[in-house]
């Protein structure tokens, strides 16, 4: 017998109640709230029309109090502005809720008290894990201490050197190294460096040092006038690349650490009536969707953002499961892509 939805009243249906009028056991449709991927595609599809029809809404604090375990990822970025790491937390989103967790996404702005207030609480409101875009330098402590708690962790962005924390990541100090020696190679020597905050965040200063070292090894001199820090917005990017043209001796090429930066870059080259590359060389970071579309196409280091974000979700899900008690590290392969922003330097006086 069918349970009479008006005596219930709309809203107050119960799960068991569900259950009878999809004709299914109760576990089902628990697995189709819980762990959908396991549920047949023709049974999740009705169970969840019986649950749009009668207007059920799953307590899921009090499920996750049943089962002594949170149903919620939290995802911790520095920035919203941007296209930076679209590609990777759209990603995490869509796998974690195919495995039946819903995903808080906070943003810390760069702030790194604002870093340690969100781990905080999000160690307070024991999440099912947290998966953390990098970091601010001194804080592994505060993620260790979030590891022992319970709440598995995985870093995002960054490959991260004697450390026991698991990441998901790439080699930043090379992938930077990469691109500066390209244009280098392009005969360049006065090459400009915009990028984020290096002085708060080690996936930045891995990639000032990529930059250096890469100079260091072709004989030429690291400048630091020559390196401009910002976040990486289109605005920053745009002014960043204005003080550098404002310089007696401007470089004849810019390594924007983020694509954002870089197209400013060519914003700020364009309105000063320079010609790109001609005039001179640009390339970023990311290869967002925009850097392909750019006048001229930007040259760039490819990320694996996609990868980087399902992943993340894989090893994470795993902790959280308990079939890995051991931290995973992984880390993965950046590219250049050479499009038609950077070319070949030639002295005015030629």
């Amino acid at each position: 017998m069918k349970p009479n939805l008006r005596e219930n009243g709309v809203g107050k249906i119960t799960m068991q109640e569900i259950a009878v009028i999809a004709g299914v056991s109760l576990a089902t449709v628990s697995r189709s709230i819980h762990s959908p991927h396991l549920v047949k595609a023709e049974t999740l599809q009705m169970i969840r029309r019986v649950m749009e029809e009668t207007r059920y809404v799953y307590n899921a604090t009090a499920g996750d109090f049943s089962k002594k375990r949170s149903s919620v990822i939290g995802v911790i970025i520095p920035t919203t502005k941007g296209a930076i790491f679209a590609n990777s937390t759209l990603v995490i989103q869509e796998k974690a809720q195919e495995k039946g967790f819903s995903v808080i996404m906070a943003s810390t702005g760069y702030d790194t008290e604002a870093e340690l207030r969100l781990l905080r609480h999000f160690q307070e409101r024991r999440l099912a894990g947290v998966i953390l875009t990098g970091f601010s330098i001194g804080h592994e402590r505060a993620i260790e201490d979030l590891v022992q708690s319970g709440i598995p962790c995985v870093v995002v962005w960054e490959a991260l050197r004697n450390s026991t924390l698991s990441y998901v990541g790439f080699d930043n100090f090379k992938a930077a190294y990469s691109m500066t020696d390209y244009l280098i190679k392009l005969k360049h020597r006065d090459i400009g460096l915009i990028l984020g905050p290096y002085t708060k965040v080690g996936r930045a200063r891995k990639r000032l040092e990529g930059y250096r070292a890469a100079l260091e090894e072709n004989g030429i001199p690291f400048d630091l006038s020559l390196v401009i820090e910002k976040q990486p917005t289109l605005a920053e990017g745009k002014e960043a690349m204005g003080a550098l043209l404002s310089w007696e001796r401007r470089p004849s090429a810019v390594f924007a650490a983020s694509d954002m930066l870089a197209i400013g870059a060519l914003v700020a080259a364009r309105e000063k009536g320079l010609q790109v590359p001609r005039d001179i060389s640009v390339a970023g970071f990311d290869d967002i969707d925009f850097a392909a579309y750019c006048n001229p196409p930007l040259t760039t280091v490819r990320v694996p953002a996609k990868e980087i974000g399902e992943t993340a979700v894989q090893v994470l899900l795993e902790m959280i499961e308990g079939n890995s008690d051991k931290g995973r590290q992984i880390a993965l392969e950046t590219e250049l892509v050479i499009r038609a922003s950077c070319e070949e330097f030639r002295s005015p006086w030629e």
